[in-house]
């Protein structure tokens, strides 16, 4: 028989195995935008067992000073003192937080917003979101450029990931990029957001042209989802195709599903739309959706790779 001491072993061992087990369902590339809006919940990372990192458009995991609201208990009430630590992943090693620089102070969606600095701790920033689109950043591309440089010269020691365009829009970018070429910008990544691709085919050949026009860098997939439409059964058929390809195609080095909880109502009269169907987390508690189930799965394993790689056909 056991001692008291032998069986707290064997459980440690036990317990060791489990946490191995579980950290090496976690991709290296897979994330989630996990955003100041509209509902994030106390726990909610705990249903994402399969990302890595995440990100919120701010420079810190912290945005009481943005939103007080931003997360809160399945019950209501918001977490105060040392219990905020359950609106975050248990891990942050596990989990790692990717902040951003959203745009430029005096312009798009946050002109008037003051941004914290990127703490010393961060060593990759994402670049301005959606320079592209007048309801995002907002910023005319030769103006990005000079202000990159500003940006690169405040964070020399980081990796800087470009701004991220909507619709992997090139004409913007390819202004950008040629301002930048007279003025020395450095950004060691792309970033850009699609999510109008019908299948994954369609999607994966855009994301393989907008990296072999710039250079060939590898790509931040921080936006993406099915919009346009209710049928969830389709949406889930996409996360199947499209989600080994992203995991086993060079090109891609990290992506992020839009996002982790959409509001309930929507609009779906305009041009663009994405049903609350795509959230990966339940509405009013920490279980993942039937979205967010297929979502994750370890599609970074060998099995899971598939026989063909569309973007190098």
């Amino acid at each position: 028989m056991l001692s008291y001491s032998g069986h707290f072993l064997v459980l440690l061992a036990v317990f060791s195995l489990c946490s191995l087990c579980h950290g090496a369902e976690r991709s290296p590339k897979k994330g989630v935008v996990i955003p100041s809006w509209p509902k994030h919940h106390c726990y909610d990372f705990n249903a994402l067992y399969t990302v890595s990192w995440w990100y919120n458009y701010h420079p810190v995991p912290e945005v009481e000073y943005y939103n007080k609201w931003w997360c809160s208990y399945v019950t209501g009430g918001i977490p105060q003192g040392d219990d905020r630590a359950a609106c975050f992943p248990s891990d942050p090693t596990e989990v790692e937080f990717v902040p951003m620089v959203y745009g430029i102070p005096g312009l798009g969606h946050h002109a008037n917003t003051s941004f914290p600095d990127v703490p010393e701790e961060y060593n990759i920033v994402l670049g301005y979101n959606e320079p592209n689109q007048p309801e995002q950043a907002n910023i005319d591309p030769e103006e990005a450029a000079v202000a990159w440089i500003e940006f690169q010269e405040k964070y020399p020691g980081k990796e800087l990931v470009s701004p991220a365009t909507g619709h992997a829009d090139t004409e913007w970018f390819d202004a950008f990029m040629e301002a930048c070429e007279v003025l020395g910008c450095r950004f060691d990544y792309l970033a850009t957001h699609y999510y109008t691709g019908e299948t994954a085919e369609k999607t994966m050949k855009i994301l393989k042209d907008y990296s072999d026009r710039y250079g060939g860098r590898k790509i931040w997939f921080t936006e993406f989802a099915m919009a346009k439409t209710h049928d969830e059964n389709k949406i889930i058929e996409l996360i199947n195709d499209l989600i080994p390809q992203l995991e086993h195609s060079d090109f891609i080095y990290r992506y992020s599903w839009f996002l982790s909880r959409y509001y309930e109502d929507h609009d779906d009269s305009g041009w663009f739309w994405i049903d609350s169907i795509n959230g990966l987390i339940e509405e009013n508690s920490t279980n993942p959706t039937k979205v967010g189930n297929a979502y994750n799965v370890p599609w970074h394993l060998e099995e899971y790779k598939p026989t063909r790689l569309y973007a190098y056909e």
